[in-house]
């Protein structure tokens, strides 16, 4: 019986933990950890706190020992004091409302099982509650997230099968146990290859769009080299024809054949070529794209070949500018605004475009981030590509900001040192 209740406890309390975890992602981001720290930080909380249960049974220390774990998980992920507090409080809340919860699923006349089926039925409500969590946090970020209210029908099937065969026994037995202890495996493993699935599945969405934008930009260079490459060929013969008009004197028609050739060897497709090849990919492809779809498109971008985390402007580039085409196309005017210049090590990004939709959240008050739109999808969007803007302004120490005037809308943003 004793060897029963370590290893219920014990297998409870680390699948908690890996839930805790699920619901630290859920309001803070799967940001880039260090998995050395995290691991420790996890195996320490579920040593202390699976001792100080076996050992003492004190109901305070148990609560020191949870707030104090939970809350040095979540501050590996922030130093804000404030934003642990409440996330620390908030998780602490749901297991405890979870453990209330689960007294209803136990009948005291088998007093022998209250143990065991009070800690699997309170880690599989956690679990339920962790679900719902993502699903509230993921419609209010605007987050187009593949659907996951299913997966509650596995935890709820499992406290379905687990009251059922605990009810049949008069006491708790290695059967039972080893049952339980297989419905929480079976948990972990579907719960753990869901997330590893969207991970996949987003792996997969960015590698074929950077594909399709260095293929483009692949494809623009060599139009380019081949427009070059023909005049070469044949400058003899245009040295021949501006000789000619320049020994009758007719500079209107020298100016004119100038301007031919100007125009034969410049790409329409080459909008950026600024040297940085991975900026111009990105500029080129979504650039293109907006001279497609928009009426008006003004481009001014002075950047230098010599320019480091391209990788993250990039992302806040392709953000958005996918967000303002998106909105610009839905208006009448089809407008679109954008200015790139990097001075003294300050990167600065304006994006001007035409929209006709309304604001939807309020600013934030340091880095003033904004959603905004006309539909549901446009929303989800917007919202998506401002918020992984934020992050990387908020990495820089950069200043973000964003408004409308006269149904137009504006993003702003400085980033610091970026040169080599």
């Amino acid at each position: 019986m004793v060897m029963m209740d370590v290893i219920v406890c014990a297998s409870t309390n680390l699948f908690r933990i890996y839930i805790i975890h699920r619901f630290i992602l859920i309001f803070l981001g799967d940001v880039k950890q260090d998995r050395k720290k995290e691991f420790l930080c996890a195996s320490a909380f579920f040593c202390v706190n699976t001792l100080s249960y076996l050992l003492f049974h004190a109901a305070w220390l148990n609560i020191l020992c949870n707030l104090l774990g939970i809350g040095s998980m979540v501050y590996l992920h922030t130093k804000s004091i404030k934003i642990n507090l409440f996330i620390t409080s908030g998780i602490y809340f749901i297991n405890m409302a979870c453990d209330s919860i689960a007294v209803l699923f136990v009948e005291y006349n088998h007093a022998q099982n209250v143990s065991l089926v009070y800690a699997i039925i309170t880690v599989f409500l956690i679990l339920i509650c962790e679900l719902f969590s993502e699903k509230v946090v993921n419609y209010r970020k605007n987050i187009d997230a593949v659907e996951s209210l299913p997966l509650v029908l596995v935890p709820l099937s499992s406290i379905g099968m687990f009251l059922f065969l605990s009810n049949r026994r008069e006491k708790p037995d290695r059967e039972l146990v080893i049952i339980s202890l297989g419905l929480m495996f079976i948990n972990f493993i579907v719960f753990f290859l869901y997330r590893m699935l969207l991970k996949a599945f987003s792996q997969k969405y960015e590698n074929e769009l950077l594909a399709q934008i260095y293929s483009n930009q692949l494809d623009t260079m060599l139009e380019s080299e081949a427009r070059v490459k023909n005049l070469r060929h044949d400058i003899k013969h245009h040295l021949n024809g501006l000789k000619l008009l320049a020994a009758n004197n007719d500079m209107h028609a020298i100016r004119n054949y100038l301007d031919d050739m100007e125009n034969y060897i410049e790409n329409p497709d080459e909008i950026v070529a600024s040297g940085n090849i991975e900026i111009d990919s990105v500029l080129n492809f979504m650039l293109q794209m907006a001279k497609r779809e928009l009426r008006s498109v003004d481009i001014k971008v002075q950047l230098p070949e010599a320019l480091v985390h391209s990788f993250d402007i990039n992302i806040i580039l392709g953000n958005l500018l996918e967000n303002a085409i998106e909105a610009a196309r839905q208006t009448e005017e089809k407008y679109l605004g954008v200015t790139i210049m990097l001075k003294k090590e300050i990167l600065r990004i304006e994006i001007e475009n035409s929209f006709n939709g309304s604001l939807l959240f309020q600013k934030d008050e340091k880095y003033h981030a904004f959603s905004f739109g006309t539909t549901k999808e446009n929303t989800k969007k917007h919202g998506m590509g401002l918020n992984s803007v934020r992050k990387i302004v908020q990495k820089y120490n950069g200043i973000m900001d964003v408004y409308s005037k006269d149904n137009r809308f504006y993003i702003k943003l400085m980033l610091y040192r970026l040169e080599k």
